[in-house]
Order: structure tokens, then sequence, then C-alpha cells
């Protein structure tokens, strides 16, 4: 499930179509030790910065992109 709250999705919209699938396949897990796809995340804005924190799509860990907007 992925959730937005209203300000994160403000700015998620800012971001282009192909930009947006290149972050959303572009993050770091410390368990596979590799970038993989994050999945069921959230989004939320900390410090004008889009926050995304969801679960590793190999191994189901917490993973988090920061996204300087």
């Amino acid at each position: 499930m992925i959730k937005f709250d209203k300000k994160a999705m403000q700015k998620f919209n800012q971001i282009p179509d192909d930009i947006k699938s290149k972050i959303l396949s572009n993050v770091y897990c410390l368990n596979c030790k590799d970038t993989v796809n994050i999945i069921n995340f959230t989004a939320t804005v900390d410090k004008d910065d889009l926050l995304l924190r969801g679960k590793c799509e190999r191994c189901s860990g917490d993973v988090a992109r920061l996204i300087e907007v």
C-alpha cells in the first residue's frame, strides 16, 4: 500500500514520471547490499524534502529514500 500526505503528494507530482520510476527503482537496501525497488511506501515531507519509507522488494527489509526537491 502506498500512502502520501497532502504536501508529499504535491512534491511527488512535481517530479517527471521517468525520474519517479528511476527513484523508486534505485533505493539502497542494507540487507541486500544493493539497489532495489521500494514497495509499500509512505511519503512525507521532512524539512522541505520528500521522504519515502517502505520495504525492499527482494527481502522485505526496511528501506528509505530522501529526495531533495
